[in-house]
């Protein structure tokens, strides 16, 4: 016939990490000596023992064994009833086998823990901390976050205000932290605070954290300022006395080879660009009195050129006859003055000597502008000075005054 079975309590409390049992009582209802053994299904299987294992019973004895539950405190084994049974096993009549079925309660517990990452911050304006919340125990968890500090001198920002978990599980939330007053120089100031988990357990959890409060002006500002100003001085001097001077030589060397190769050779001073000494208010010469459109007088020369010569000016026109040297002569220019009576004119303007471009000017550059050489413009027997223009339009009415010396 095999055996009976029956329970005590159907429904077994047990809090994680102790012990409850419950009685099991065992008929023989078989005809000879049967032995049986125990052993408990379900979920609860893992953590739960039969005391003695076996029984050994004559025709119709009863006896009881233990059956005790010992759930780990951990996030594995939730709170709640779980149904468990007993199957008791007969050695001498398998089919005559029973199973009988109970419920363990597992009772919650709360095990939360939380943590800041980083514990301190650093930051003249903000910082930002992570909150990490991890469920330890068996039962979900539904808490509220918020987060203070003792002196009120913070503002707090935590997103979400709310978290949940469930066991065995982790979850997170962002907490920002700004200074309600700011300042610009001085030493760093220590703010500790606290975040609060409320609703995750019997009683509050509390997380300390520290924003170190950071002048705005880092203290290295003024070394930096008083360095950068040293650069800055370095560099103008460098440039006044090395680049600078650098630069204008060899300007002033390109220059000179080409004015040399259209004949023009620069006195060591360079070429003089002010207006003569008795020029007019419009920084052309002023013609003498009795004289003739086309003369110049009173015009700064140079002095006489080795061997005499005979003083000597005059005016060039576009598109009139240039200067014609004649047979035996040569003439020094010593200086120029250009005049373009025109305000719109755009174009080049040249001086040539016998075609060859010594000088190229820009028609909206100036309206009157003058030249004087310490070293002259030659030109020589045969050959002619004179202005040449790419736009005739452009260039109608300029004109050029010239003085130097025949010889």
């Amino acid at each position: 016939m095999g055996a009976a079975a029956h329970l005590e309590s159907r429904l077994i409390a047990v809090t994680p990490g102790s012990q409850a049992s419950v009685q099991l009582r065992v008929r023989n209802t078989g005809s000879v000596v049967d032995q049986f053994t125990f052993q408990v299904l379900g979920d609860a299987q893992a953590w739960s023992t039969v005391t003695p294992p076996s029984l050994s019973l004559f025709p119709g004895a009863e006896d009881a064994v233990s059956v005790s539950f010992i759930p780990p405190r951990s996030a594995q084994v939730q709170a709640g009833q779980l149904p468990f049974g007993v199957h008791v096993i007969s050695k001498e009549d398998p089919q005559g086998s029973v199973v009988e079925e109970g419920v363990v309660d597992v009772a919650p517990f709360s095990d939360v823990f939380a943590e800041l990452a980083p514990r301190t911050s650093r930051g003249s304006r903000r910082a930002s901390h992570d909150l990490a919340i991890d469920n330890r125990g068996n039962a979900p968890i539904n808490a509220t976050l918020s987060a203070v500090d003792p002196d009120r001198l913070l503002n707090f920002d935590v997103r979400p205000p709310g978290v949940v978990a469930q066991p065995g599980t982790a979850t997170f939330a962002k907490v920002g932290v700004r200074p309600r007053k700011a300042f610009w120089r001085g030493q760093s100031q220590t703010r500790p605070f606290q975040v609060l988990l409320e609703g995750a357990g019997p009683t509050p959890v509390t997380v300390e954290g520290t924003m170190v409060q950071e002048a705005i002006l880092p203290p290295w500002t003024m070394r930096a300022l008083l360095l950068l100003a040293a650069a800055l001085i370095a560099l103008v001097l460098i440039w006044l006395f090395l680049l600078k001077p650098a630069i204008q030589s060899t300007a002033q060397e390109q220059t000179a080879q080409m004015l040399a190769q259209v004949g023009i050779t620069p006195p060591p001073g360079g070429f003089n660009k002010q207006p003569p000494a008795n020029s007019g208010p419009s920084g052309g010469a002023t013609p003498a009195p009795g004289s003739s459109p086309g003369s110049v007088t009173n015009v700064a020369s140079a002095p006489p050129l080795a061997g005499g010569g005979e003083p000597t000016d005059g005016r060039i026109v576009f598109g009139q006859a240039s200067l014609q040297v004649p047979a035996g002569k040569t003439v020094f220019v010593t200086d120029l003055v250009f005049a373009n009576p025109s305000d719109t004119a755009t174009g080049q303007l040249r001086l040539e000597r016998s075609g060859q471009a010594l000088l190229v000017l820009r028609l909206e550059d100036f309206r009157d502008l003058d030249f004087h050489f310490v070293t002259p413009i030659v030109v020589a027997a045969g050959q002619s000075l004179g202005i040449g223009c790419d736009d005739p339009n452009a260039c109608a009415g300029t004109s050029v005054y010239y003085s130097g010396y025949t010889r």
